[in-house]
């Protein structure tokens, strides 16, 4: 049995199947172009990018043998466009610690279908760091794969927990927004509530019912029907200061999901940011402004 999801806003498809006794003891790569139609080549490269799983577990292993009743699911985005990382991305390092110039469509930590090409793996393979400590580098915060700017990753579980305990009050972030159309007004703080779960487009929705959220937005510059907002979170919602902007009908350009005209990346930027202690040794601050493809 066999069966598939496709999402075409995304080109995502989503294979899925369960083994029946013709590929017992069949190879994966094998079982994938039995059941699902897949090259063995094609095969191959889904189970080393990451987005192979065996009975609901990712695996890497292209010879694992297959049984009866085993579930398999492989999880593709093949016009997916990454951008490359580059070692000019390190912004700061102080091992176990190290803080990058996000670029918008780069991973900051392992997706549905991809491990390797995520930042932390491609971080880790550029330092060389050994197998374990490149299996513990996290990101200490979350940027959307659109989004730019600004992120700390951590190789440390101890330290990572340490800063995400004390994220909320030793942290203080700006961004950048360009949105279509732009707003009548010129300072504004939202506190609109966004519901805990997601819809089935991966959408959040404010809610009356939902968690408090606060944020903070200034038109700095406009251009015709559009506008450059600063914008600081001061709670750490997911999707937050996209959903905020969406509600009060100035969506981010770029931001389809959330009503936002078509562009050619989503335009937020995780411009500044500040940690202060005792989150670490020492008060600092860094400034990261956009790049080539911040176009508007």
């Amino acid at each position: 049995m066999n069966a598939e999801i496709y999402n075409p806003e995304n080109n995502f498809q989503d294979l899925r199947a369960i083994a029946t006794d013709k590929e017992n003891g069949m190879r994966l790569d094998q079982a994938l172009a039995q059941l699902l139609g897949l090259s063995r080549r094609r095969g191959r490269k889904a189970i080393d990018e990451g987005g192979v799983y065996l009975n609901q577990k990712r695996c890497r292993t292209a010879g694992r043998n297959i049984y009866s009743e085993d579930k398999l699911r492989v999880v593709l985005l093949d016009k997916e466009k990454l951008t490359p990382f580059e070692p000019s991305q390190i912004v700061w390092q102080r091992p176990p610690l190290y803080l990058l110039h996000k670029r918008s469509n780069q991973y900051a930590q392992e997706a549905l279908h991809r491990s390797r090409g995520t930042l932390p793996y491609e971080l880790a393979q550029h330092l060389q760091l050994p197998p374990k400590v490149s299996a513990d580098l996290r990101p200490v915060h979350r940027l959307d794969r659109g989004t730019s700017g600004l992120m700390l990753f951590s190789s440390s579980p101890k330290q990572l927990q340490d800063l995400q305990s004390l994220w909320h009050c030793c942290t203080f972030k700006t961004y950048l927004a360009v949105v279509e159309p732009a707003p009548a007004w010129d300072t504004q703080i939202i506190t609109l509530s966004i519901s805990a779960e997601r819809d089935k487009r991966g959408r959040y929705h404010v809610s009356e019912h939902g968690r408090a959220c606060k944020s903070e937005a200034e038109v700095i510059e406009r251009k015709g029907n559009r506008a450059l907002i600063k914008l600081i979170p001061h709670t750490g919602r997911t999707h937050q200061l996209r959903i905020h902007l969406a509600a009060l009908g100035c969506p981010i350009l770029g931001d389809i999901r959330y009503g936002g005209k078509a562009h050619a990346r989503l335009m937020l930027h995780a411009e500044n940011l500040q940690i202060i202690r005792p989150a670490l040794g020492q008060d600092i601050q860094w400034n990261a402004e956009p790049e080539g493809d911040w176009q508007w």
